[in-house]
């Protein structure tokens, strides 16, 4: 089946390659376009003129609409050339509703959307909400938002590419505990509190041996002992990512404040990469993995220096967990999988 995928382009991530890679292995003809890509681009000496002329503000604003009203042209001219007969938006925050409309001629079957974040947070998304054939969504406590508009949000989880994350190899720095994230949302959707500080704080205050990677913790004030912890702003690729999960005895995850029922995607990944995690339990894991046999979980700040303590004397536990949950991961979630059990949804009925 030809198939065009549009999602986004991310320095910490490859949501949208993964999905096209499962695609792929699944067998279909797929056109990919990943939007927000230019913004990563130098500038040049003439944008740096501009920059100058105009003021940082103006040109910064200009850039991204500019940006963007190019993802939206490029998108529907790969579709009117590819002719897909299943379109798969991810997230897709800078394509207007006038361009979801235009794509639902462009594509002879389905135009489905998977939402990965809070939707309600993109006007556009909620805008074309009712111009897609279907809409998922990573965390289903969205959906009563979308039923407002007449949209039903089906709950379609995260998953893993086993293939980024699988080796035996680890950093030669061993911790008893490491958290790759940040320590605030950069998008400007801040969270309603400062529970992932909170939590990793507790843990630096415990004596635990812990490394921390992300942007945000640099900017602690000089009172946070979590600060003397921080490795650096970025961590990547996968493939370095998964050498320092399996360096740490435990793998922390702690989710973003808008993943409020659904697991994330380190929920998947730390699996993958062969690692132990110890996540925020968060009430549909249960459906994807067997809690205690294929992960460990805590429940809040106070608990989680009680399970590290629990788990870091206890070897084989981890080495068990971490093996069951690595093979559920293959069996069940990877996103060949992901994306079969996405378009048999999409196309029945």
């Amino acid at each position: 089946m030809r198939v065009l995928l549009v999602g986004p382009h991310w320095d910490t991530g490859q949501w949208t390659e993964y999905c096209a890679q499962g695609l792929q292995d699944a067998g279909h003809d797929v056109r990919m376009h990943c939007y927000s890509r230019r913004l990563e681009r130098p500038i040049g000496l003439w944008g740096r003129v501009q920059r100058r002329l105009s003021g940082p503000d103006r040109f910064n604003v200009a850039r991204v609409f500019e940006a963007m009203r190019t993802d939206n042209l490029d998108v529907l001219r790969l579709a009117a050339q590819h002719r897909p007969e299943f379109t798969l938006v991810l997230k897709g925050e800078v394509l207007l509703p006038e361009t979801i409309e235009r794509l639902r001629n462009l594509t002879d079957g389905p135009v489905v959307q998977w939402c990965g974040d809070d939707p309600t947070w993109f006007p556009n998304i909620m805008a074309a909400a009712h111009l897609y054939d279907r809409f998922y969504l990573a965390d289903p406590t969205y959906a009563p938002d979308l039923e407002l508009r007449g949209v039903e949000g089906r709950f379609m989880p995260h998953a893993a590419h086993p293939a980024a994350w699988t080796g035996q190899d680890a950093d030669a720095e061993s911790v008893d505990v490491i958290f790759v994230g940040d320590a605030r949302h950069n998008m400007g959707h801040l969270p309603a509190n400062r529970s992932r500080v909170e939590i990793l704080e507790a843990v630096a205050r415990s004596g635990i041996s812990l490394a921390v990677w992300g942007r945000g913790w640099e900017k602690l004030g000089p009172g946070y002992q979590v600060r003397e912890a921080h490795r650096g702003l970025t961590l990547l690729p996968a493939a370095a990512v998964a050498r320092a999960y399996r360096s740490a005895k435990i793998v922390l995850n702690i989710h973003h404040a808008q993943m409020r029922e659904g697991p994330n995607m380190r929920t998947f990944e730390i699996p993958a990469a062969g690692a132990f995690q110890l996540a925020d339990y968060k009430a549909r894991m249960g459906e994807m993995f067997e809690v205690g046999a294929e992960l460990a979980v805590y429940h809040d700040t106070a608990d989680v220096v009680e399970q590290i303590n629990r788990f870091l004397d206890d070897e084989s536990a981890r080495r068990a967990i971490s093996l069951a949950g690595q093979r559920r991961v293959q069996r069940d979630h990877t996103y060949t999988i992901r994306m079969k059990q996405l378009i048999d949804d999409a196309l029945d009925g």
